[in-house]
């Protein structure tokens, strides 16, 4: 999955916020590993799912996509003092970049919210947010 133009877009449209790192991941593992700086966040593929077209059967596809923007914050920062971005800023931010951002204009539709859960908080003051969004696209096999 091209998440190429995704994390493009986050880029762009969170630039002014202080974050340290937007990045892509290749899975949930390798970003909780890397990840030494807050607030940041990263890009995981998740899952594609193809389904035949009735006008061109299996061979033209669409293709449900969906991935994760993991978000990484300090709820407390080392001093004593709140982060520097919080969660509900920092989801709110990534949520009004997503939606409705067409990753690929030629052959696909909107980005939507599909939901959001708690990924680890361990007290350590650092909590791990992960939304996932998902779209559709098409996969035509003369323009792969």
């Amino acid at each position: 999955m091209d998440l190429q133009p995704i994390l493009q877009h986050l880029r762009a449209q969170l630039d002014d916020l202080a974050l340290r790192e937007i990045e892509p991941a290749p899975g949930l593992d390798a970003a909780l590993r890397t990840s030494r700086t807050t607030p940041a966040v990263y890009l995981l593929p998740l899952s594609e799912k193809g389904r035949g077209l009735d006008h061109t059967g299996d061979v033209d596809q669409l293709e449900h996509r969906l991935f994760a923007v993991l978000q990484v914050v300090d709820v407390m920062a080392p001093d004593g003092t709140t982060g520097v971005v919080d969660l509900t800023t920092l989801r709110r931010r990534v949520k009004k970049a997503l939606i409705g951002f067409v990753p690929d204009t030629s052959m696909g539709d909107p980005v939507l919210f599909v939901g959001g859960e708690l990924v680890q908080f361990e007290g350590d003051g650092r909590l791990w947010w992960s939304d996932e969004f998902g779209f559709t696209g098409y996969y035509d096999r003369s323009n792969p």
